[in-house]
């Protein structure tokens, strides 16, 4: 039986279906938005944004992210929407932001199996806490790009 106010994460990755020259007014719109939203809701997480695919790592109740996954998969700036991760948490992961963002356009394609990959590979060595994935894709994009 699940505890009410159990932890629960979200990782997806989804193709921005919109112009390339518009992203960084589109994502400062996303996490207005999110800000406000997520924080009624108590939703914590990190939006990257990486060569035309958003990549997001979202906390909170459970039925708060299955509202805010429907949300998203009727927005029109995301198609081809793929779950990485949907687990249940010991504790929240992010207490100081409620959304942060980052863009890390490298100009060369990152393929959703790479993504996949990297995350698959979390899943296998590392405990689920949404703070230690952000910082996992982080680091392993950023060292990609350079």
């Amino acid at each position: 039986m699940k505890a009410m106010n159990q932890i629960h994460m979200i990782a997806y990755i989804s193709d921005f279906k919109g112009e390339e020259r518009d992203i960084d007014s589109v994502i400062a719109e996303i996490v207005q938005v999110a800000k406000i939203e997520n924080q009624k809701r108590r939703i914590t997480g990190a939006l990257f944004f990486l060569d035309g695919q958003f990549l997001q790592v979202i906390e909170g109740k459970e039925a708060d992210l299955r509202q805010l996954m429907f949300n998203i998969e009727n927005d029109n700036r995301h198609h081809n929407i793929e779950c990485l991760i949907d687990t249940a948490v010991q504790q929240r992961g992010f207490q100081q932001w409620n959304m942060d963002s980052f863009h890390l356009n490298s100009g060369q394609k990152f393929s959703r199996e790479v993504i996949k990959d990297l995350t698959a590979s979390f899943k296998k060595n590392l405990l689920p806490k949404s703070d230690m994935l952000v910082l996992y894709y982080k680091a392993l994009l950023k060292q990609r790009v350079v």
